[in-house]
């Protein structure tokens, strides 16, 4: 059902897409040839009024067929100087209806996201994240650099404000970063009640391109389920105790009880109970020597939290907000391909993309309907606005090549030579094909990777 799923959403989105070039088109007065939802041999079609509308083996992509193929084709096998401009064709019309139509399509992308961030934002939601107090990572991991450490952070600092921006959570100094590789931030801190500030550069990861300043959220050691029949539940433990010593070594937070518990087969655990256990401090033996991935079985809970719920005005408004947030955060994705990332890691195909999509659709609505609502309009955000920036891009296969073909034509008031318009788009199947075959690449490496870790 993953992958049913994920197919749907994908579809649904591409159907968004070339629905926004049907409309603009019959309004333009250009004749919709074919409309289809996927790729390849054609399983199911009909037609209706003059449109052949269908439904094609491969789901990842779609296509409107507009009038106007043939004249195209003709004027390329008899080297005429221009397309014949035939009625009611896409190549017939009034270029800067052609770019009306090529814009149509990202454009309903642009929308969607927009109402789906709207009725996140109206709906609000609950998640989960650790407050702003954080651990330096390299304290933890010895193999992972810290540049917050290195510029002078220490561990149990709170960031209380990042590029002048209030930090309230971990997820917004998580967000600060990842979107920051490269970049220097001026971090505010609070600590033993004074506040000092920081100049901290953001590493970039190569693998996926987010940034990172190695730091790690402070999780409060207080245990709050203990797992039946689990080392921890045969060891004594209960829900409510905070660890405060392994082995005689002092506890913090939960990286110092991931640290401690590191190498060792046994270890003795202390805890300080709740008043409602009697309060009494106890000392438990807890045995590590254990089959590979075996759970300790106590978990550790990060705190809820919950978005604020906005009026319908306001919540178009900060739809329009998060809208503009993603575009910036995807240019800033795109502008990272060049700046060293590793794209065959980067890079997601359609295999992954409909997993993906799938896993997200099905775990949040496991986790209750309102919460599968949000996680799933929040991918189809992600990936609508996609698409939306990339079929922008001046490439002439792509919608922001004939819209720039488009506005050549309208400012020189003459037609582009077939010829060129041909070879623009030879060369633009050509980069698509690169960089899908990059992608397919990663897909087949995450595919056996998976299969690896079963």
């Amino acid at each position: 059902m993953t992958i049913v799923w994920g197919i749907l959403c994908l579809g649904f989105i591409i159907f968004i897409h070339e629905l926004g070039h049907f409309i603009v088109a019959r309004l333009c007065g250009v004749a919709v040839e074919s409309f289809s939802l996927g790729m390849g041999p054609v399983l199911l079609h009909k037609t209706i009024r003059g449109t052949d509308y269908r439904l094609s083996l491969l789901p990842f992509g779609g296509y409107c067929g507009m009038k106007g193929e043939q004249a195209f084709r003709q004027a390329l096998e008899q080297n005429l100087p221009a397309i014949p401009k035939e009625q009611d064709s896409f190549y017939g019309v009034h270029p800067l209806k052609r770019v009306c139509i090529a814009f149509a399509g990202p454009a309903m992308n642009l929308l969607f996201t927009i109402f789906a961030f709207s009725i996140i934002a109206g709906i609000g939601y609950t998640y989960y994240s650790a407050d702003n107090r954080v651990i330096m990572a390299d304290e933890i991991y010895a193999d992972t650099a810290s540049s917050a450490h290195a510029a002078g952070l220490e561990t149990g600092d709170y960031i209380t404000s990042i590029n002048g921006k209030p930090v309230t959570t971990f997820a917004d100094i998580s967000e600060a970063a990842g979107t920051s590789p490269g970049e220097t931030l001026s971090v505010t801190v609070q600590r033993d009640n004074r506040q000092m500030e920081f100049s901290v550069p953001v590493a970039m990861d190569t693998a996926t391109g987010i940034g990172k300043i190695g730091v790690m959220n402070w999780i409060e050691p207080v245990v709050t389920v203990v797992e039946p029949g689990s080392p921890a539940a045969s060891a004594g433990f209960e829900p409510e105790d905070r660890i405060t010593a392994i082995d005689g070594y002092s506890v913090q937070n939960t990286a110092d009880i991931q640290k401690l518990l590191t190498g060792k087969s046994s270890v003795a655990v202390t805890v300080e109970r709740s008043p409602a256990a009697d309060g009494v401090p106890a000392t438990f033996d807890l045995n590590l020597d254990l089959p590979p991935d075996t759970p300790v079985g106590f978990q550790f809970s990060v705190p809820e939290r919950h978005s604020p719920r906005y009026s319908i005005p306001g919540a178009i408004l900060q739809g329009f907000k998060e809208t503009g947030n993603l575009i910036v955060l995807t240019l800033k994705s795109i502008v990272l391909l060049f700046k060293g990332i590793d794209l065959t890691q980067a890079l997601s195909g359609p295999v992954r993309i409909t997993v993906m999509l799938g896993d997200t659709v099905k775990t949040g609505f496991s986790a209750g309907i309102q919460t599968g609502i949000i996680s799933t309009l929040q991918f189809l955000a992600l990936i609508s606005i996609s698409l939306f920036i990339m079929n922008l891009l001046p490439v002439p296969v792509l919608d922001g090549g004939l819209i720039l073909f488009g506005l050549i034509e309208a400012a020189s008031a003459k037609p582009i030579h077939p010829k060129i318009i041909y070879y623009g788009q030879f060369a633009g199947v050509a980069l698509i094909f690169i960089l899908f075959g990059i992608a397919l690449f990663s897909d087949a490496r995450y595919i056996f990777t998976g299969l690896l870790r079963r």
